[in-house]
């Protein structure tokens, strides 16, 4: 019997310790909950060391994980690096398919979902003017993939020298969890003067974590 009790005692701290859902903020701070209610904004809890306590909330958009008490573990999509890393700047170079010439340019996107990002892309001939253009890609990709290629079209709108012009990109993208971007794309230049051209375009950047609000 004496040997039973302890035994017996460390089997209810055990439980006591696992029967509780822990909630990993972005800033690595940890919560000992027992979680009531998720959706896709909002997480409502107890603190398991005062259930009797209020129930708190925490928005998803400030958690980068929870481990359930059964085991289970939800990343919120973080082991996406399209999620996690959503800010990018980049640096490329294009290249006139359907004629002579060639381009440096430089973007900054930003993924509002892991298969959408907006852009906002400068390019350059150093000798003629500046190009401008803004957007969004479709990625092929899904909320909670760590998929690091994916493919993408787009759909842009955007001037050249005075002339307006609609570009369809299609490519690849290639992400790195620590943030290495890159892409290779060609594209389809409809100008509103009745004349079409056709870049191939490299893009190698950076993406950056934005801080939850």
């Amino acid at each position: 019997m004496k040997k039973f009790l302890p035994i017996l005692i460390l089997f209810f701290v055990f439980q006591l310790v696992t029967g509780q859902d822990l909630i990993i903020t972005k800033e690595r701070k940890q919560l000992n909950v027992k979680i009531l209610e998720q959706t896709n904004r909002l997480v409502k809890y107890k603190m398991t060391d005062y259930e009797d306590g209020p129930v708190l909330s925490i928005k998803t958009n400030r958690i980068f994980k929870i481990d359930y008490k059964n085991g289970v573990v939800d990343l919120m999509g973080y082991q996406n690096p399209r999620k996690n890393k959503p800010l990018g700047v980049n640096g490329g170079f294009a290249l006139w398919v359907s004629e002579e010439g060639a381009m440096f340019t430089s973007s900054i996107d930003y993924f509002i979902l892991p298969q959408i990002d907006l852009e906002l892309n400068i390019g350059t001939d150093l000798e003629e003017g500046f190009y401008l253009s803004g957007g969004s890609r479709f990625h092929l990709n899904s909320n909670s993939s760590d998929n690091r290629l994916t493919p993408f079209t787009g759909l842009l709108l955007g001037t050249q020298y005075g002339d307006g012009f609609i570009q369809v990109p299609v490519g690849i993208n290639y992400l790195t969890q620590p943030g290495l971007n890159a892409s290779l794309s060609i594209s389809e230049m409809l100008f509103f003067s009745s004349w079409r051209a056709t870049i191939l375009e490299l893009r190698v950047g950076w993406k950056f974590r934005i801080p939850a609000l």
